[in-house]
């Protein structure tokens, strides 16, 4: 199975796993599974750094150069991504978790997520 991570689980499965529930966190340490994370929730994360919205223990290259140490692919946004993206629900206004849900409807993977507002899609979350 595939799993594109939402901003906050990648954050939380890098520095607080006991934020994730067991289960979920369970599914993403199996070796079986493939984890991604969006190019667009780099992003978000420099973003909210350069507002002091977001505080990390180091450097934000030194978290994208984590990624594969910890087995997590750096999935880029595509235009295919883009187009899905047009023709999303406005459920919520967020365009980083609105590019997150295109990616995961055209990649055909699942979003791990406790965002309330991603079952609202039509996309798999696990969150359990």
């Amino acid at each position: 199975m595939a799993y594109l991570l939402d901003t906050h689980t990648l954050l939380w499965l890098l520095d607080d796993e006991t934020s994730i529930p067991s289960a979920t966190l369970s599914q993403l340490k199996n070796p079986a599974n493939a984890l991604y994370v969006s190019s667009a929730s780099i992003w978000e994360i420099a973003i909210k750094r350069s507002l002091g919205k977001l505080t990390l223990n180091r450097p934000t290259q030194a978290l994208i150069d984590e990624l594969p140490r910890v087995g997590i692919t750096l999935l880029p946004v595509l235009s295919s991504h883009i187009l899905q993206v047009e023709t999303l629900p406005f459920h919520h206004k967020d365009p980083f978790d609105r590019i997150i849900i295109a990616q995961a409807l055209v990649e055909n993977w699942s979003v791990v997520s406790r965002d309330t507002n991603f079952p609202l899609y039509p996309v798999q979350v696990l969150w359990t």
